[in-house]
């Protein structure tokens, strides 16, 4: 609409064609006049049927007004109603003492329906797109005379627009308007009123009793003014149960008085759930208008029956140091991997560029980690990611040009360099397979800033059979996701995202997936890639280096029960609500495992769901829900605008390539990111077991010590609470298991708020909470900040004995050693690693003289009680030589992980 240039400061439209009709309008649809169906829609002269309790609209002044009846678009062929809207042109308000202060209108309205629909909403700028209906002032349905509406301009406005909305279907009922106009008046201003403070709502805590919300009246007269208040559709609390609220209340403003306020009863219930919560709406008042953006309100109900999750505590984890590995901010630790056989620490420092390599068997003597080297990698690329065996140490590179082919970097146990071999681009995660046969890297392919170039996502597959020696480029195999290309379409309906590339130049889907971790199972025959911006996992078979699936790992539904999060960092509290939204899942590290028979058997992945978003600037798919660009359905969400501000959602991180399901340009879903929870699916079928919903949130936000961080990002500089809620929450980055006696432990750290939470999940349906610890400071940067990398290391293989949990820090450079409290043989099961065959000795006890037989040959050593190794078994033997040894407890150690105890008399 092209803007009127005011003439005057007095604009008008009264529909009889004449030079006084100075202000431009457009009607939507256009005008239509079928007389024999009563669908009209047009400038009249009367409009309505002679009968029992109706009335027939004639011009309010002049031969003609604007009528509308059974208003259906006259391309429908059904009977369905649309939105009709009169919309007149911005008008500039002009300085001085002549300027526009008045907006009124006539309007005349016969036997409206229920489900009918008369409104108005009034804009003081020079924009060109309106709220959605539902946020518009309520007209009288049934006036059957004509009836004025005037809205006073406030000081300072530039513009005046308005636009007039009906949706009404049904011969017997009909709307008429005329004498429009823009102007000056000397009349009283009629006074507005509203909520106060509507951008912020109240927060109550259940046992209140009451939530008063308050409202306020300007410009008030002596006359009193009347409003009704009614309970809106956006809400999770429900009348009756939850708070008390009649059909409609009416707030009285006596006259001259400034402020009134509309009181509830809150029921305190009984029940455990999530923050609930409800809104109001006014409409309908009386010797006053409504106060634009001052309509609706929103509150919180906190319940005060939902528990801090219960931890079973029969693990418990003493932090015996953190070593830093370099400044933070130059320096980062990353990934941390663990070499038994040599006892040494390899940790990929991506931010310094480096290789760090640390003697991890002083931790038994003298309490601390060494260092040993730094080896600088500014020579191969940049390092991502560190895997060893046996003494090989093989690191993940990419290219100084990111969207080429990087590279494995492979060395000896003190970082001398042995030889490097190509992989795909971007090489983000490496693993080798439990047996060694297999080293895998996950290629991420990222596109570059502009998204001209988007590499092929890849896995890299090295041969190792004949050892290091006998790796050579021939070896690798670098497998991507072309034969899928033709599959798009199939895909996205699955659940798989594939979305990538700048406007008109779509990726293909080989390039658009994008592998970020590894996991082999146990036999070492099926490798499982996460594609995390998919929202997906992929199968490989090893022997064969064929993809055997590629599955969709779904998304979370933050409206059901146990699925709830805190959606803003504006809100004053924490508010875990459920609200009309989705997460997309988008694990970042995941973990294979496979329960022994006695509890069930099978195999199954964990994930570590952070969520993942692509920003380029060739292509960003990120926007605040509450950004004008991301323009809700109103049919989907009637009450958009209430979603829409920060202390609701409006601050929340959400994607602009998902949701919008009829192509229509609107959202009628919404998608977030992360699923702010861990998952455990059947690594066979792809089928979810359990999803830990807001369990994370739950917990961290009541901890004792560390719910005054809930939600803290993970900078160095002091921690602020709830500033990631409006992201992707504690954003769960790693995982890992370990079996300790006859128990299947996963550990999952937290990347923003930090801390690693401990879960038994011997019944993975039904997984049990069994701690949750974290090192990090309450007010400084310090502590270990930005978990990622997990490694748990059995007592079998580890330094002291003790089972040990080793996280590294990516943000504070840090690695973290904590040694796991509880009695009994522990095993590893790393990469879905099966424990060991039993290890016996006989006779034991033994005499000190005495010949020690093993109930099978091994290769091991002998440690004492306080962890040194007494005896070497350098070669597989089923003998053991306790000859001189003092009387005492020792721990004969297998090669293969296998541990036994021997008492020596």
């Amino acid at each position: 609409m092209a803007s009127t240039t005011a003439q005057a400061q007095s604009v008008a439209q009264g529909f009889e064609s004449s030079a006084a009709d100075t202000w431009s309008f457009t009607p939507t649809p256009a005008t239509y006049n079928d007389l024999a169906a009563t669908d009209q829609w047009a400038v009249l002269t009367t409009i309505g049927t002679a009968g029992s309790g109706v009335t027939v609209a004639t011009p309010s002044a002049g031969t003609n007004l604007w009528g509308g009846r059974d208003l259906q678009s006259p391309l429908q062929t059904n009977d369905i109603s649309i939105w009709h809207y009169l919309d007149f042109a911005p008008v500039a308000i002009a300085s001085g003492t002549t300027a526009a202060n008045t907006v009124t209108f006539k309007y005349f309205s016969n036997a409206f329906d229920g489900p009918d629909s008369l409104a108005y909403v009034v804009r003081f700028d020079n924009g060109t797109t309106w709220p959605i209906p539902r946020t518009y002032t309520q007209l009288n349905k049934d006036t059957q005379a004509w009836t004025t509406v005037t809205v006073p301009v406030p000081a300072g406005s530039t513009h005046a627009r308005l636009r007039l909305a009906v949706r009404q279907n049904g011969n017997d009922d009909w709307v008429a308007f005329d004498e429009i106009s823009l102007s000056q008046t000397a009349s009283a201003v009629v006074p507005d009123l509203g909520f106060a403070g509507s951008t912020t709502p109240i927060i109550v805590n259940e046992n209140a009793g009451t939530v008063a919300i308050p409202l306020s009246i300007r410009n008030a007269n002596t006359t009193s003014s009347t409003v009704q208040a009614i309970v809106a559709p956006l809400g999770t609390a429900t009348a009756g149960s939850d708070f008390t609220f009649a059909t409609a209340q009416t707030i009285t403003f006596a006259p001259g008085s400034t402020t009134a306020t509309l009181t509830l009863p809150i029921t305190d219930d009984a029940t455990a759930e999530a923050a609930e919560y409800f809104t109001v709406r006014l409409q309908n008042p009386t010797n006053a208008t409504l106060t634009a953006g001052a309509t609706e309100f929103l509150v919180f109900i906190k319940d005060n029956d939902t528990q801090a999750p219960a931890r079973a505590g029969n693990l418990r984890l003493n932090l015996l140091g953190s070593y830093q590995n370099g400044v933070s901010g130059t320096n980062s630790a990353e990934i941390v991997a663990h070499d038994p056989t040599t006892q040494r620490l390899y940790v990929a420092n991506s931010i310094g560029g480096k290789l760090d390599i640390l003697d991890f068997s002083t931790l038994a003597t003298t309490g601390v980690l060494t260092p040993v080297a730094s080896i600088s990698m500014a020579p191969y690329g940049g390092i991502n990611s560190v895997a060893v065996r046996n003494g090989l140490v093989a690191c993940a590179v990419e290219n100084t040009n990111p969207q080429a082919d990087g590279s494995i970097v492979f060395f000896d146990q003190n970082g001398t360099f042995i030889k490097q071999v190509i992989a795909g681009a971007m090489p983000d995660m490496i693993t080798f397979s439990p047996d060694g046969h297999y080293l895998i890297t996950a290629n991420e392919g990222e596109p570059n800033q502009a998204y001209t170039t988007d590499p092929l996502g890849s896995v890299s597959v090295v041969d190792m059979t004949g050892g290091i020696t006998a790796v050579t480029q021939a070896r690798v195999t670098t497998l991507d996701f072309s034969s899928y290309n033709s599959q798009a379409a199939a895909l996205r309906t699955s659940g798989i995202r594939i979305y990538g590339g700048p406007a008109g130049t779509p990726s293909s889907v080989a390039q658009d997936l994008e592998p970020e971790y590894v996991a082999v199972s146990a036999d070492s025959q099926t490798a499982y890639i996460g594609l995390q911006e998919n929202n997906a996992i992929a199968t490989l078979n090893l022997a064969t280096l064929q993809f055997t699936a590629l599955r969709p790992i779904g998304y979370q539904d933050h409206s059901q029960p146990g699925f709830s999060l805190d959606a803003s960092d504006q809100a004053a509290d924490v508010l875990m609500a459920n609200w009309p939204i989705r997460g997309m899942r988008q694990p970042d590290a995941i973990a294979s495992f496979e329960l022994p028979a006695s509890l069930g058997g099978g195999r199954y992945l964990i994930t570590a769901n952070e969520g993942d978003a692509r920003e380029y600037t060739g292509m960003s798919e990120v926007n605040r829900l509450g950004d004008a660009a991301y323009v809700l359905d109103p049919t989907a969400f009637p009450q958009a605008a209430m979603l829409k501000t920060i202390s609701a959602l409006g601050r929340l991180n959400v994607t602009n390539k998902l949701g919008d399901t009829d192509g229509d340009g609107d959202f009628d879903q919404i998608y977030a990111y992360g699923g702010r929870s861990f998952s455990i699916l059947n690594a066979g079928t792809g089928a979810l077991v359990h999803d830990s919903g807001d369990l994370f949130e739950h917990l961290t936000s009541t901890d004792p010590t560390f719910g005054s961080i809930f939600n803290a990002s993970n900078t160095t500089g002091n921690p602020v609470r709830k500033n990631r809620s409006d992201d992707k929450g504690p954003e769960p980055e790693g995982t890992t298991i370990g079996m300790i006696r006859d128990t299947v432990y996963a550990f999952v750290s937290l990347e923003r708020q930090g801390g690693v939470l401990i879960m038994n999940v011997n019944d993975p349906a039904n997984p049990r909470l069994v701690q949750y610890i974290n090192n990090r400071s309450l007010t400084t940067g310090a502590g270990d900040q930005g978990p990622e990398g997990l490694v748990f290391v059995s007592a079998a293989n580890s330094p002291t004995g003790s089972p040990l949990l080793l996280l590294a820090n990516e943000v504070s450079s840090t690695v973290s050693v904590y040694q796991i409290g509880l009695r009994g043989v522990v095993t590893a099961t790393k990469n879905g690693l099966n424990a060991p065959e039993a290890l016996y000795c006989f006779p034991n006890p033994a005499a000190p003289d005495a010949a020690v037989r093993l109930s099978r040959p091994i290769a091991g050593s002998l440690l004492d009680g306080l962890g040194r190794t007494v005896r070497q078994l350098p070669i597989a033997t089923d003998k053991l030589d306790v000859r001189g040894l003092p009387a005492g407890l020792y721990l004969l150690r297998a090669s293969d992980g296998a541990t036994g105890r021997l008492v020596v008399r």
